[in-house]
């Protein structure tokens, strides 16, 4: 068993392992886009474990921009884990894993990150690997009586503002916080990810406080990344969408303690931890767990986290 990079093997191979493993299509094509219009992929794109012809496994490397209490870091990021059904359980995944983290430490990386669920199989291996859990994603549901409440907070489609636009409130608004408040732009994963017609702005006294995606499908109204000023109460922005999303039942997805904290009194149910998983690992001695904590401020107020924004 050897380790290639994207460039070194059959393309079709690597879409046929992507499907057999995620149902995800990374057809040459596609990786093509991505290496255009995303600079956060390390130059390889992705490692594969290869026997003979044979494409085992793959993962892909991102370097994706933080903000600490120092400043602006870059950490690993992993993606896209595969591996070929008839190669399960014999270290594929184990081998990559190690690749990848030492050409994190190449590169002068000093954590490693990754999205994932906590029913996945896989996960027990990434804890394994030194990855541990940061607890940050809760889940809130309420029947719309109780989301749709007084606000001064109001509400409008992006309309034909554009992805420019959105990407500028997140430049002015992130600056208040830690975390993955750094972003490239143009945005790629906001642009190749959202359709225009999910994104809402949010206003008060018709200025700009933040947004949130939000898609309305048969009676069940779903709202995930939301960004808002600090001194915006969730709550508000939520029945602001209610108010010109009407539904019946509304499901939030939110990381910060303050949010959480604000669902749970308004009569929100929600699930916290919930099943999605954001893990870091520390890639050298000098630094652990509990520093990424410190510097990024995970789990608190400050710290900023979208699935947009992690692999």
């Amino acid at each position: 068993m050897k380790i290639l990079e994207y460039n070194e093997v059959d393309p079709l191979k690597v879409m046929y392992v992507n499907k057999l493993a995620l149902d995800f299509a990374l057809s040459p094509e596609r990786a093509s886009s991505i290496r255009q219009t995303d600079p956060r992929p390390f130059p390889c794109l992705a490692i594969y474990a290869v026997d003979e012809e044979a494409v085992l496994g793959q993962i892909g490397i991102f370097r994706l921009p933080m903000i600490s209490t120092e400043g602006r870091e870059d950490v690993g990021g992993i993606w896209a884990v595969s591996t070929h059904p008839e190669y399960s359980r014999q270290g594929v995944a184990n081998l990559l894993l190690d690749e990848a983290h030492t050409r994190m430490r190449e590169a002068g990386l000093r954590f490693s990150t990754l999205g994932t669920d906590r029913y996945r199989l896989a996960y027990n291996l990434y804890q394994k690997h030194g990855y541990q859990e940061t607890n940050v994603w809760a889940t809130a549901l309420a029947r719309w009586e109780i989301a749709h409440q007084p606000t001064r907070v109001r509400a409008q489609p992006l309309g034909s503002s554009g992805y420019d636009f959105v990407e500028q409130i997140f430049h002015d608004i992130a600056q208040e916080y830690l975390g993955f408040a750094w972003r490239h732009t143009p945005f790629a994963s906001l642009r190749h990810a959202v359709d225009p017609a999910d994104i809402w702005i949010l206003l008060e006294n018709n200025r700009v406080v933040g947004y949130a995606l939000a898609r309305l499908e048969k009676t069940l109204l779903s709202i995930s990344n939301i960004v808002l000023r600090r001194n915006v109460d969730v709550i508000e922005a939520i029945a602001a969408l209610t108010a010109e999303l009407k539904s019946a039942y509304i499901q939030v997805k939110v990381s910060r303690p303050i949010e959480i904290a604000s669902l749970r009194n308004a009569g929100f149910h929600v699930a916290h931890p919930n099943w999605d998983s954001f893990l870091v690992k520390p890639l050298v001695p000098e630094v652990s767990f509990q520093d990424a904590q410190k510097l990024f401020g995970v789990g608190t107020d400050q710290f900023l986290i979208s699935w947009l924004d992690v692999t």
